[in-house]
């Protein structure tokens, strides 16, 4: 009996401290949590979109002769004849560099230049030209780059903001079937280089550590130039006329972002 009584105890023994052990606490696994999106940084990325261009012809009075007669005009001193383009097509590249501030607000500078095929056609309203027909007035946009600073509002990976600067654009302009005089048809030519500024806003979202995807609209505004214009086929007749020029363009791009938003911590 008595060896009955000492196999029960320990029994009972063993199994309380089993269950001891089984109560005591067991420490949690650490939390895993990711450092917020930072948008500081630089990128470098490409865009595509399309444009649309409003240039103007105003005739500032040409007081050259041509064969002995005033050369022509084309429209009455004061007016001007409007080429409005249809949607042309752009593409290009852009880099620039941000810093993330006071949680929420990103304020950054950046460039872009892109090729463009943006274009349009007018015939001149006050004069015809040769025989009666029109006189057709083409443009065409090469070429546009700007420098700009921009400032945005960023919730996490969502980053809304406006932008402006400087710009610059490369422009080619023809007028073709001129009547200079009864002697001869003026095909005349001119191109020049703008500079101007631009403003605009836009959306950017960072779908991936080191991506970020944009939509954006600009303004270009390249104000009123004096462009001259000749004709190969009569090098000794030069015609200036004044050419006023804005272009608004829609873009999606994206962008490569140096850095990404950080590593993962462990949270214990």
């Amino acid at each position: 009996m008595r060896k009955l009584l000492l196999a029960s105890s320990a029994l009972v023994f063993a199994g309380s401290a089993g269950a001891a052990d089984l109560r005591m606490p067991v420490k949690a696994a650490p939390v895993v949590a990711a450092v917020p999106y930072t948008w500081t940084g630089c990128s470098v990325g490409g865009h595509i979109g399309a444009g649309w261009n409003r240039t103007s012809f105003t005739d500032p009075g040409n007081s050259a002769f041509f064969f002995g007669f005033p050369t022509p005009t084309l429209a009455p001193v004061g007016s001007s004849i409007g080429v409005n383009s249809s949607a042309g097509v752009l593409g290009g590249v852009q880099a620039g560099c941000d810093y993330q501030f006071a949680s929420n607000w990103v304020i950054g500078i950046g460039g872009d230049v892109a090729w463009t095929d943006i274009h349009g056609a007018a015939n001149d309203p006050f004069f015809v030209g040769k025989n009666g027909a029109p006189v057709p007035l083409s443009t065409r946009t090469e070429a546009i780059a700007s420098l700009t600073g921009r400032l945005g509002y960023a919730w996490d990976r969502y980053l809304i903001y406006g932008k402006a600067g400087g710009a610059w654009a490369r422009d080619r302009y023809s007028i073709t079937n001129l009547n200079c005089t009864f002697l001869a048809t003026c095909n005349l030519s001119g191109s020049t280089d703008r500079a101007g500024w631009t403003a605009g806003v836009g959306l950017e979202w960072a779908f991936a550590p080191n991506w970020s995807a944009l939509v954006e609209y600009n303004h270009y505004g390249f104000g009123n130039n004096s462009v001259s214009f000749t004709d190969p086929a009569l090098p000794f007749l030069l015609l200036r006329y004044d050419v006023r020029q804005d272009i608004d363009v829609v873009k999606v791009g994206i962008n490569y972002r140096f850095g990404g938003p950080g590593a993962v911590v462990a949270r214990y």
